[in-house]
């Protein structure tokens, strides 16, 4: 029984990492997306995981909530800081700390 249940949370645990790369290569292209659109360089190699939460919806239904962290550039020799919150794949909230002020972007329709 106990090699069964070690096989169990083997198997949840490497579910769990891989799902968490899926996401993590989701947050790189959303953030680079972001930075693209606001003629902003997204540093290469910036973006990690910060937090992870538990959401309830209104239907009782659970989602995770990722926070990543990354950083940026205006003019490819000064390095700023910014995070993203995804609901799955959905951007629910991104802020660029620029040296005039932050910026933040709220939720987003997909």
């Amino acid at each position: 029984m106990n090699t069964i249940l070690f096989l169990i949370i083997l198997c949840l645990i490497v579910w769990f990492w891989q799902d968490s790369l899926r996401h993590r290569e989701n947050a790189i292209q959303q953030c680079k997306k972001t930075c693209k659109e606001m003629e902003l360089q997204l540093l290469d190699q910036t973006v990690a995981l910060r937090s992870i939460s538990l959401k309830k919806d209104l239907n009782n239904t659970y989602s995770l909530i990722r926070r990543y962290n990354f950083e940026f550039s205006i003019n490819g020799v000064d390095r700023y800081k910014g995070f993203i919150i995804l609901d799955g794949n959905n951007i629910m909230h991104t802020q660029f700390d620029h040296p005039d002020g932050a910026i933040i972007l709220q939720k987003q329709i997909s």
